[in-house]
This record gives C-alpha cells, structure tokens and sequence, in this order.
C-alpha cells in the first residue's frame, strides 16, 4: 500500500510539481492550499508525512505546524517544511515546533528522495 503524503502549499506551481514527484516515486498524494484546509484534510484522513509552506496566507506553516503536532492522529507524524525564505530565526522557530527538516525552494528531486528516505525509510 502507497504511503500517504499531505502537501500544503499556497503556490499552485509548487504542488503540482512535488505533486508530480512523489506520484511518479509512488506515494499517494494530497494537496492543501493553506494552512486552514490542510488542518480539515488532516482530521478527516491519516497520513505518512506531510510536507508543508512556511508562509502561507490564512495560516503560516508555523501555526499549521503547531495545531497538527496537537492531533493525535499526527503527533507522531514527520513534518517536511520548505520556504525560499532565508530567515534563521523562523527557520529556527519550526524546528522548535516540531518540524523534522527544512527544505529551501526550489526543490530538487534527489533532495525529496533523500528526505524520503531519512523520515519514511522508503
């Protein structure tokens, strides 16, 4: 059975192009466009990991971060963060909320795979 992975992103290009990624390395995928819609996705479904924005309009990847680490569904859960955003302390900020690793955008596929293969073992 694929492993199931939530992306929430707000950028349109950037979920179908990890969408495209992680189909083709066989992982089901489901995608969010903010912080708010990938909380509903999460309460309503269980997933493998998830791969979240750090800025992101209605909730940043931060509060998303936070709110997800407090279901209990997703506790255990690895989060993968990504952001063009240069900024340490927010970078530090989500380590400290609970993120398993950070990505800077844009990603490139053998950076996906490694991770995946660091969180999932896959």
């Amino acid at each position: 059975m694929a492993k199931k992975i939530l992306i929430v992103d707000d950028s349109p290009s950037v979920l179908a192009v990890l969408d495209d990624m992680l189909v083709d390395l066989g992982y089901e995928v489901t995608t969010a466009d903010d912080g708010q819609q990938g909380c509903e996705l999460l309460e309503a479904n269980r997933y493998d990991l998830i791969i979240t924005d750090l800025t992101m309009p209605v909730m940043d990847g931060i509060a998303f971060v936070q709110t997800a680490k407090q279901m209990p569904n997703c506790k255990f859960v690895p989060i993968v963060m990504l952001s063009s955003e240069e900024d340490e302390a927010k970078i530090a900020e989500a380590k400290q909320v609970g993120i398993s690793t950070f990505l800077r955008k844009p990603v490139k596929e053998v950076q996906l795979k490694t991770i995946l293969q660091i969180v999932l073992g896959s």
